[in-house]
């Protein structure tokens, strides 16, 4: 691993604050890995396969809580960990998990997690702190789903967004995240593109007016 992608995962709110010598140990029988634009690292279903960390590119996670029915997990973006929750209870998984472009992610097998919380078992703690903060985000993202207008919870995840400024998703997609069909996200879009707001193309929405947008987050503007 180079000093640049070491530096990423430290970067990270979670990794950063694991002392010095367990953040070793999870590192020490890591690998990293390139993947492919589309390619899973693995699918709802499949038995756990160990802990993985998006250096470079961006990992989508998509869970089917109903028959037919399709929900997304927000991009997670370079120094993010995930995986964990399998990890810790041996189920499988419940999401998929693929490259939304070419991507490289480092992997420790679950073979490897297990020798590591072995030798230091303070680990599990660590990785408990993790499935934490994930379900503290999927509340959160649940709230604002329910407790928001279409038009304020789309602008805030274009404010979110890591492609900042606009946002590279498949309207389909995009419609899952703000929780409506593909015709009524596509409606309130070409109203925010009417106004000024954005720019729609294939993929791709670029933001115009920043403070309008945010105006809008907060529901200042209907």
């Amino acid at each position: 691993m180079s000093p640049a992608d070491l530096a990423i995962l430290e970067a990270d709110g979670w990794f950063g604050q694991i002392p010095a010598e367990r953040r070793a140990l999870l590192l020490g029988e890591a690998q990293v890995r390139s993947v492919r634009a589309g390619e899973r690292l693995y699918g709802a279903g499949d038995p756990p396969n160990g802990l993985w960390a998006v250096l470079e590119g961006r990992i989508q996670l998509k869970g089917y809580p109903a028959a037919g029915l399709e929900l997304l997990v927000p991009i997670l973006k370079p120094g993010s960990w995930f995986g964990e929750t399998s990890t810790l209870d041996g189920l499988p998984r419940q999401t998929d998990a693929a490259a939304v472009e070419p991507a490289r992610v480092l992997h420790l097998v679950a073979a490897a997690v297990v020798r590591a919380t072995a030798a230091a078992p303070e680990l599990y703690r660590d990785l408990g702190v993790l499935a934490c903060l994930h379900q503290r985000a999927a509340l959160g993202f649940l709230a604002q789903t329910v407790a928001y207008p279409v038009r304020a919870r789309l602008a805030l995840i274009l404010m979110g967004s890591e492609d900042w400024p606009g946002l590279r998703m498949r309207q389909e997609d995009l419609a899952m995240l703000v929780g409506v069909s593909r015709q009524t996200l596509n409606r309130h879009l070409k109203v925010l593109e009417r106004e000024g707001i954005i720019r729609l193309a294939y993929a791709e929405i670029s933001v115009l007016d920043r403070q309008r947008l945010q105006a809008v987050g907060r529901g200042v503007a209907r």
